[in-house]
C-alpha cells in the first residue's frame, strides 16, 4: 500500500466491510504506520484507533472513554436489545467494578480448570459424530458446536437447556436474511427472559441467579439490562472461542511441521494459543464513546465521539513488537504485553475459561482426524468485523 496517504485509508476504512477482511492487517498496518489515531468517515463517523499506546491508553483511561458506545463495537453484535445498556460491559469505574466482582468467582483458573473435562466430553461426543464421514466443514461442525454448551453450562443452564441454547444462537448467528435474524433473535430472548424469571423467583446460586440477584448501586438489574447482558456473556463465550478455534486451525493446517509440534507438546500448544491470540485475536474491535474534552495520540476528541479500537493492529505495533507481523510461539512473553484479552477495566473476564477450551478443543480434534488437510480446490475466506475469523474450514481426514 505504498503511496496510499494514511489519512485517505483510515477515512474510508470500515471493519464491517467484507472486503477488508483478507488484508485487514495491512490495512490497518498503514494506517497505524502513518496516523495511530485517525478519522474515519464510513458507519456515520467514527475515530479509527490502531496504535499499541493509543489503545492502552483509551482502554484504561474509563474517565475520559466509555465502553458504553451507540452502534460500534462489541456491543453491535446484539442487535435485538439496543435501547438497554448492558451491566458491566457497557458500564464503567464503579458500577462495572461492583458487577466484576460479583460474577469474576465463576472465572477464575480454578473455575475455568473446572470446565476442561466437561469440554472434553463435548469434544469427544461431537467428533465420535464426524469421524465415520471422513470430511466436514469444522466451522460448523465443531469449532461452533462446544462453546454455546460450555458457557450455557457456566451460566448454570441444564443439559437440554444448553442445547436449546447452542441451537438457537448458531440460528441466530447464521441466518441469512435480516428476517431471519429477527425471528430468531425474538425466541432467543424469549427464552433469555423464562431463564431469568425463573431464576428471580427461584435462585440456584449459579451464575444466571447471580445476575439476575445482584443489588448494585441499590438496584437489580430490569428485564432488558438482563437479557442483553446475558446475550452478549454468550456471544462473548461462543463466538470469540469458536472463531479463535477455527483461526488456530487453519493455521495449524497451513503449518504441518508446526501442527506436530503442539500435537506433542502441551507447552508448545499453550505458546501457541498465546502467540494466535496476540497475531489474530478473536475480538478484532471494540469501541469507546468520548466523555470529556481530552486528545488521544495528539488528536483532539470531543464528548460523543466514537472510538474503535483495533486489538490486532496495536498487537503489531512496530514500536513495541519486534516482527510483529510474524507469527512466532518462541516470542519472549515478558513486557510488553499484548492486548489480544484487553486491556484495562473491561479485560476479557473469560480469558482462562477461552483458553482452556482452546487447548481442549485443538488437542481433541488433532487426535481424532488423522491426516487432517483442507479439501482439494478448497478456498478459506477470512471474516473482520467485531469479530476475526474463518467464514468455512472444508476438510478431510483419514478413516477406515
Amino acid at each position: 500500500m505504498s503511496g496510499t496517504d494514511p489519512a485517505d485509508l483510515a477515512w474510508s476504512f470500515s471493519h464491517l466491510d467484507p472486503a477488508v477482511a483478507e488484508t485487514a492487517y495491512d490495512t490497518l498496518g498503514a494506517i497505524r504506520r502513518g496516523c495511530p489515531v485517525a478519522r474515519s468517515g464510513e458507519l456515520d463517523g467514527f475515530v479509527l484507533v490502531t496504535g499499541y499506546a493509543e489503545i492502552r491508553e483509551a482502554a484504561r483511561a474509563s474517565d475520559r472513554f466509555s465502553a458504553c458506545v451507540d452502534g460500534l463495537g462489541a456491543a453491535a453484535v446484539v442487535t435485538e436489545m439496543r435501547e438497554a445498556v448492558a451491566p458491566m460491559f457497557e458500564t464503567d469505574e464503579d458500577h462495572h467494578h461492583q458487577w466484576r466482582r460479583l460474577l469474576q468467582t465463576f472465572f477464575t483458573p480454578a473455575a475455568a480448570a473446572a470446565q476442561a473435562q466437561y469440554v472434553r466430553a463435548v469434544c469427544r461426543e461431537v467428533l465420535q459424530e464426524l469421524i465415520p464421514h471422513g470430511a466436514a466443514d469444522l466451522v460448523g461442525a465443531y469449532a461452533r458446536q462446544v462453546p454455546p454448551l460450555v458457557i450455557g453450562r457456566v451460566l448454570g443452564l441444564a443439559e437440554l437447556e444448553r442445547a436449546w441454547l447452542s441451537e438457537h444462537v448458531r440460528a441466530v448467528y447464521s441466518a441469512e436474511t435480516l428476517a431471519e435474524a429477527q425471528q430468531a433473535g425474538r425466541i432467543y430472548a424469549d427464552f433469555l427472559l423464562g431463564q431469568i424469571h425463573q431464576r428471580r423467583t427461584h435462585p440456584t446460586g449459579d451464575l444466571l441467579s447471580v445476575m439476575v440477584n445482584a443489588q448494585v448501586d441499590g438496584r437489580t438489574a430490569d428485564d432488558d439490562e438482563l437479557v442483553k447482558m446475558t446475550m452478549l456473556m454468550v456471544a462473548a463465550g461462543h463466538l470469540t472461542t469458536a472463531d479463535a478455534c477455527a483461526t488456530a486451525l487453519l493455521h495449524l493446517l497451513d503449518e504441518p511441521t508446526l501442527r506436530q509440534q503442539v500435537s506433542a507438546d502441551s507447552t508448545a500448544l499453550e505458546a501457541f494459543v498465546e502467540e494466535l491470540v496476540r497475531y489474530n485475536p478473536a475480538v478484532a474491535a471494540t469501541g469507546r464513546t468520548v466523555t470529556a474534552k481530552t486528545h488521544l495520540g495528539g488528536m483532539p476528541l470531543f464528548p460523543g465521539d466514537r472510538l474503535l479500537l483495533a486489538w490486532g493492529s496495536a498487537n503489531r505495533d512496530e514500536r513495541v513488537f519486534d516482527d510483529g507481523d510474524v507469527f512466532d510461539i518462541d516470542r519472549d512473553r515478558g513486557a510488553p504485553q499484548h492486548l489480544g484479552w484487553g486491556a484495562g477495566e473491561h479485560r476479557c473476564l473469560g480469558r482462562h475459561l477461552a483458553r482452556v477450551e482452546l487447548h481442549v478443543m485443538l488437542i481433541e480434534l488433532l487426535r481424532a482426524l488423522p491426516g487432517l488437510r483442507l479439501q482439494a480446490g478448497a478456498a478459506v475466506r477470512r471474516t473482520f468485523g467485531v469479530i476475526r475469523g474463518v467464514a468455512g474450514l472444508p476438510v478431510r481426514w483419514e478413516h477406515r
